[in-house]
């Protein structure tokens, strides 16, 4: 059974909260500021279009967090809320936590282009998982086991702004694809494995899993 010290939450972490508006889940992303233990949590009331958004007293929310190789859901709902000027929010102290181990077969299936040691758009990723990635393009984007700087970006809901993620990765294989027509220029594919990604960047690229498994399933 998880508990909540199992969890070792910081200050200061990214938290991903979720809201169930109707038939609609909403994704917002906000900061844990502290909490009092057996009593209550407090978080930032997410920011959007410059405005906190919209939570009522009572309303149940879903926090879920990246915590060493563990992704941690917990079950909350709104007690106080405190806007202007500090806009944060105390939330039931959760009883039911679930954790997942993080596995790297969880990939995504996505088509972004990709800038490789300053190349503009030198391949496609397609496919991602927070440990690393697979990336097409038209020539090889170095040799076997050489680190390269990989840049790239992507939406998150629901506002739709990008997430910008830079990184050092190593190339792990580079293989030719098939040609789908004849006397078509050939494609490589190269798998990639990520440098070590801070919390943030890996909670970002998670949903972006999630998602992804939301829409095939």
């Amino acid at each position: 059974m998880t508990v909540f010290k199992d969890i070792n939450l910081q200050v200061g972490i990214r938290l991903q909260m979720a809201l169930q508006h109707g038939p609609n889940q909403l994704i917002y992303y906000t900061e844990f500021i502290g909490y009092v233990y057996g009593e209550y949590l407090i978080i930032k009331i997410p920011i959007e279009n410059g405005l906190s958004i919209q939570i009522q007293v009572g309303e149940p929310v879903t926090l879920r967090v990246l915590s060493g190789t563990d992704v941690f859901t917990l079950t909350c709902y709104v007690k106080t809320i405190f806007r202007a000027p500090h806009h944060y929010v105390h939330l039931s102290f959760p009883t039911d936590i679930k954790s997942i181990p993080l596995r790297a077969a969880a990939r995504a299936k996505v088509n972004l282009p990709v800038h490789v040691n300053g190349v503009a758009a030198a391949g496609i990723i397609s496919d991602i998982s927070i440990t690393g990635a697979a990336i097409t393009a038209d020539r090889a984007l170095g040799n076997l086991n050489e680190d390269a700087l990989i840049s790239f970006e992507f939406p998150i809901k629901p506002i739709n702004q990008n997430v910008h993620i830079d990184t050092r990765a190593t190339i792990r294989s580079i293989q030719k694809l098939p040609n789908k027509k004849k006397d078509a220029p050939p494609r490589l594919s190269h798998g990639i494995s990520f440098h070590e990604l801070d919390i943030t960047n890996q909670v970002m690229i998670l949903n972006l899993v999630y998602e992804s498994m939301i829409r095939c399933s």
